[in-house]
């Protein structure tokens, strides 16, 4: 009987030590853990990010004779809407789209810059600034103009909402987030303007 009380005290006295060691153990792991996977939680959403926008910017979005609900909606509310573009080295440019009635129906025109030139396309070095996650530059390719249609990501009023309806239904479901005055903005690239055809470029 002692024998056992000996071996049982003995058991618990090897427990208590393996404990103590290992809440060591545990907290040096937790600390590392939690210095370690903000840093790689963060690599991989940008890997992702970066996955889903090249398999998103493929696309072409809604088209007026298979979506008719969505396009209805894109005419009635437009989400923001701007081709960009990287030149080889790096520099991105861009140019602000919107619909417009003409004598054929509705199509997608190019918004004149007050003191750009013709074509609508200026320089965006402040494009940094607005935080895109992932990051823009990664997402276009070089010498690949496509668009970027974007939409408020928190819905505070009607517009807002209405607004990203019809980023969503008629450019495809954002891929990523910016910052803009204060506000987080959803974001999605698609090589063409989709339900309306742009003019024909002179």
């Amino acid at each position: 009987m002692s024998n056992l009380i000996a071996r049982r005290i003995a058991s618990m006295a090897i427990v208590i030590a393996l404990a103590a060691a290992c809440s060591g153990c545990a907290a040096g792991a937790i600390g590392v853990v939690a210095t370690a996977a903000p840093a790689v939680a963060a690599g991989s959403a940008e890997v992702i990010g970066i996955g889903v926008s090249a398999k998103k910017a493929s696309g072409t979005g809604a088209s007026a004779t298979e979506n008719a609900d969505q396009c209805d909606q894109l005419l009635r509310v437009a989400p923001g809407v701007e081709e960009v573009r990287k030149n080889k080295d790096g520099l991105i440019e861009s140019r602000q789209w919107k619909i417009s009635q003409n004598s054929t129906g509705p199509a997608w025109i190019v918004v004149p810059s007050k003191d750009g030139p013709a074509d609508g396309w200026q320089p965006r070095p402040d494009i940094v600034e607005l935080l895109f996650n992932p990051p823009l530059y990664q997402v276009l390719e070089p010498d690949k103009p496509q668009y970027l249609a974007y939409a408020p990501a928190s819905v505070i009023n009607v517009s807002d909402s209405e607004q990203f309806d019809s980023m969503t239904g008629a450019f495809g479901a954002g891929i990523g987030t910016f910052q803009w005055h204060g506000r987080t903005y959803s974001y999605v690239v698609v090589k063409e303007l989709p339900c309306f055809k742009p003019p024909p470029e002179k």
